[in-house]
């Protein structure tokens, strides 16, 4: 699986700010923030490995970004109702799954977002979403282009 190229934009931080987690610094302390890849090719290497077939791979991710959309509404609805135990199963979902498939980006949203829940802070929660649901959108269109089309 060749996803090399790190794929943030400048959206990033302040995206993982939204939802209170904080961007990575740049090694040796300067301000300019590491770009943390969306996908992280690591993990979908060490999945080829663990499922022992790159086919088998290639199909959970397939699952994995054509159950985005259900997934971002499953979030987006249980918040919407304050339904905290509805809405940490649907974030916990998306973190696991995310993890899985290397969502490096997701996976710290996801997170932050289950902080705030689990503290009962739904309306911030609700206002992080926009956040969630760019970030989700631009990590399926990379796992689809790079790693879905491969031959």
């Amino acid at each position: 699986m060749a996803l090399s190229r790190p794929s943030a934009d400048d959206d990033d931080a302040e995206s993982l700010r939204a939802v209170g987690a904080e961007p990575r610094r740049a090694p040796g302390g300067s301000h300019r923030v590491d770009r943390t890849p969306l996908v992280d090719p690591n993990v979908l290497h060490d999945l080829e490995d663990q499922l022992d077939s790159p086919a088998a791979a290639r199909a959970f991710v397939r699952d994995y970004v054509a159950v985005w959309d259900e997934r971002d509404l499953r979030i987006s609805s249980a918040i919407a109702r304050r339904n905290q135990a509805a809405s940490l199963d649907a974030v916990l979902s998306l973190k696991i799954t995310s993890t899985m498939v290397g969502a490096t980006q997701l996976v710290t949203l996801a997170s932050a977002l289950e902080k705030l829940l689990r503290e009962g802070k739904l309306e911030e929660a609700e206002a992080a979403l926009p956040h969630v649901h760019r970030c989700g959108v631009r990590t399926m269109r990379e796992l689809r282009l790079l790693h879905l089309n491969k031959p």
